[in-house]
């Protein structure tokens, strides 16, 4: 081979090297972001999970005072109901 040639082969295996380099370089990022994004949903997950018992003890105090209005409107009704007969 001429040197010329082999001097133009050695420069191409070098730029493949660097691509190649490059490419494992953005792979590795890439990785570092998955698993930072990994922990993020997690994070929101525990999150999420925290707000759906909020949410479900919410829904019974809703319900209990609920039925503490049905109750006392009952409890007034009955009451004007015996003033007004009286």
């Amino acid at each position: 081979m001429s040197e010329e040639r082999l001097s133009r082969l050695e420069d191409m295996m070098g730029q493949l090297i660097g691509m190649v380099g490059k490419v494992l370089g953005e792979q590795q990022d890439m990785k570092q972001d998955m698993n930072a994004m990994k922990q993020d949903m997690s994070t929101m997950n525990e999150r999420l999970e925290r707000i759906e018992t909020e949410q479900i003890k919410y829904h019974e105090s809703h319900s209990y005072v609920l039925d503490k209005i049905a109750q006392h409107d009952h409890d007034i009704h009955v009451l004007k109901t015996r003033v007004l007969k009286i």
